[in-house]
């Protein structure tokens, strides 16, 4: 046990607090918390339905923010702490002093101003012990997952060039990669207008859910901030919301796909008329640059997993290699030059709703074919190009198979009057090789089991084939994006809400 160090630091609500001040009424718990952290927004919001029973039992619970004044009185409200809250500035001398390491770390005080335990991170076991043996009686923590959860480094252990940063350097965007609010591109400021203007009147404090891996809060407030860190207009904010509401989908496994060393992202596939209405590219280069509509939506979901889930390379993330589309990918459909029924009908909305669908996929393979005359061998040129996706040796996949199909592939389909199934069918049937051939290093348990002689297709069915229409009106290639496999990632859609 040692003496706690004395401070007197500014409370969001009225004049300075001092810590003297504060145990003259009795123990006194310190949580030690950021805005940025997501583990510390986690704390606050499970600990507010204690603060009344703490306070009945002659305990004083207090937050200390290592952020600006208003900041702090910003997130105690949005998680609901309504005890004391307290805005700590730079350079920390505080939390130096308490020598923290991690973000949120909780402090006991007595009331003769002995540090009595100190508990780091979200532990609701740990610090159920910490308020029982500072009431003096029971306190019942929630064990809602996760019962356990790490935080991030205390701004104290900051250098002096960062903390400077921090503090508010001379060049915003600087400060920005500072905070870590980046994907290693620069980024638009998140100011409290913009974020306003992004949300447009909606309730900045409604919770979507929480993002893995480290389930963080997807307030709106916070999916707006990352739409404008990655420079979204606020007409894309519909699109933004409905692809993170598929994202928070338990049977999209984000989680799996977040701490993955696979190098899957999550593929945007915009249809409807709000295409148009944003200027979403559907056409020439609609894989690549160019268009602020595609790049910007997708990276803003890739922010929301970053920045709120916590899944930073070579963190959370442990993407061996990783991949351009984890940076952010999303692609429209076009639909008015396809002689099929576009994805989101297939899907069984109406060709009339605007419907955002997510599938978490590797990187985009190309595939030129400029010389098949006839619809058969074009199915089987495009499905052997799957043949090494995953690993060579891996058949079946038991994964999707994504096919971005060209105008010029679509046309010889159309002029044999095939349909998306019957094309898939046929893509289906053409990838078959000898069991024999492919007990050749990793291979699959069904390979293993099955006669030399038996033929393998390279998926489970033709159903694990899905085709979307988009590219140039010139150039013969269509693209491949193969599975993110063995973790039941399924696809899945939510309809766009363009009213606040």
């Amino acid at each position: 046990m040692r003496a706690a160090p004395g401070f007197a630091l500014p409370a969001v609500r009225g004049g300075p607090v001092a810590l003297d001040d504060l145990r003259a009424a009795g123990p006194v718990v310190l949580v030690f918390v950021a805005e940025e952290c997501p583990t510390c927004t986690l704390a606050l919001r499970r600990l507010a339905p204690l603060v009344a029973p703490v306070r009945a039992a002659g305990v004083t619970l207090v937050a200390v923010f290592e952020d600006p004044p208003e900041v702090a009185a910003r997130v105690a409200r949005t998680t609901g702490f309504a005890a004391t809250a307290l805005a700590e500035p730079a350079p920390y001398d505080v939390s130096r002093a308490y020598e923290l390491h991690a973000l949120p770390t909780t402090v006991l005080v007595d009331r003769d101003g002995v540090e009595l335990d100190r508990r780091v991170g979200w532990d609701a076991a740990g610090l159920e012990e910490l308020l029982a043996r500072a009431c003096g009686s029971a306190v019942e923590v929630t064990r809602e997952p996760p019962a356990v959860k790490p935080g991030c480094a205390a701004k104290s252990m900051y250098d002096a060039a960062t903390l400077a940063l921090l503090d508010g350097g001379d060049d915003e965007h600087e400060v920005m990669f500072a905070r870590g609010w980046s994907d290693g591109l620069p980024v638009v400021p998140p100011t409290p207008e913009r974020v306003a203007a992004m949300l447009g009147g909606r309730d900045p404090t409604f919770v979507l859910g929480e993002v893995p891996p480290a389930l963080g809060e997807a307030t709106l407030e916070r999916v707006g901030a990352c739409a404008v860190l990655a420079g979204c207009r606020p007409s894309y904010f519909p699109v933004v919301e409905a692809a993170v509401r598929a994202a928070l989908d338990p049977a999209f496994n984000l989680n799996g796909q977040a701490v993955t060393t696979q190098p899957s992202g999550q593929l945007v596939v915009v249809n409807g008329p709000i295409r148009h209405a944003l200027g979403l590219n559907t056409g020439m280069g609609a894989l690549g640059p160019g268009a602020r509509a595609n790049l910007t939506i997708g990276r803003a979901l890739r922010l929301v997993v970053t920045l709120t889930g916590g899944a930073l390379p070579g963190r959370l993330d442990r993407a061996t290699l990783g991949q351009p589309g984890k940076l952010g990918f999303c692609v429209a459909e076009d639909e008015e030059g396809s002689p099929w029924e576009p994805l989101h009908v297939e899907r069984g909305f109406a060709a009339e709703r605007s419907v955002v669908t997510l599938i978490a996929s590797d990187a985009p393979q190309s595939i030129s074919d400029h010389r098949s005359t006839d619809p058969e061998e074009l199915a089987s040129i495009l499905g052997w190009a799957a043949a090494a996706t995953w690993s060579p040796n891996w058949w079946p996949l038991g994964a999707t198979s994504l096919y971005v199909i060209c105008p010029e592939h679509r046309a010889l389909f159309a002029a044999a009057g095939w349909s998306k199934q019957q094309v898939r069918e046929a893509m289906f049937a053409a990838v078959a090789k000898p069991a024999r051939l492919l007990r050749r290093g990793e291979t699959t348990p069904f390979v293993l089991a099955a006669d030399p002689d038996a033929l393998i297709n390279k998926w489970t069915n033709a159903d694990e084939i899905v085709l979307l229409a988009a590219g140039g009106e010139a150039g013969r290639y269509s693209a491949l994006l193969g599975p993110c496999l063995g973790m039941d990632a399924a696809i899945v859609s939510r309809e766009v809400v363009e009213s606040a």
